[in-house]
């Protein structure tokens, strides 16, 4: 008998669980990005970049916690310097940035935007980006990591970097 009540519970619990698995459609849409949200991008993120990697007949990306980390920090230090480039505000690079993180490896990528546009979007100026497409398609990218920050009037500040582990 508990262990019935017990999956009722469970059930019960499950149900008032609400998961946002929607597309971020950029913030004139889907408005201010949620934590939540922030782990459904990034999966969504890795899902689509590995979808385009395999079809080029290139090796899945783990996402990387570390890698993450050091993309969010990018990203809020961008929003501060008010300009998307590959420099932290203490002029330290990616790769010194993926050390500091802890990445197991070293950062071989990285891409950077603003946008008020949603995650599919700034995937696409990427994509036609000759440099960032390269970062992508890098041969030797074992892992990846996405960093979001967002402003209070919905502009976001994109991190991707793409590591390779030693």
């Amino acid at each position: 008998m508990k262990s019935i009540f017990f999956v009722i519970c469970i059930f019960i619990l499950k149900c008032c669980v609400v998961q946002n698995t929607d597309v971020f459609e950029g913030y004139k849409v889907s408005g201010s990005v949620s934590l939540d949200q922030k782990k459904f991008i990034r999966l969504r993120h890795l899902d689509t970049i590995n979808s385009l990697r395999l079809e080029n007949n290139l090796n899945k990306l783990k996402l990387s916690p570390f890698l993450n980390a050091s993309a969010d920090t990018h990203a809020r230090d961008i929003f501060y310097q008010k300009r998307a480039w590959n420099f932290g505000s203490d002029l330290s690079s990616p790769y010194e940035r993926g050390k500091v993180s802890k990445f197991p490896g070293k950062i071989i990528g990285e891409n950077v935007s603003e946008t008020f546009e949603g995650e599919f979007e700034v995937l696409q100026v990427w994509l036609n980006n000759k440099l960032s497409s390269e970062n992508i398609f890098n041969p030797n990218a074992t892992h990846l990591g996405l960093g979001i920050y967002q402003e209070e009037n919905g502009k976001i500040w994109w991190v991707q970097d793409i590591g390779t582990a030693d």
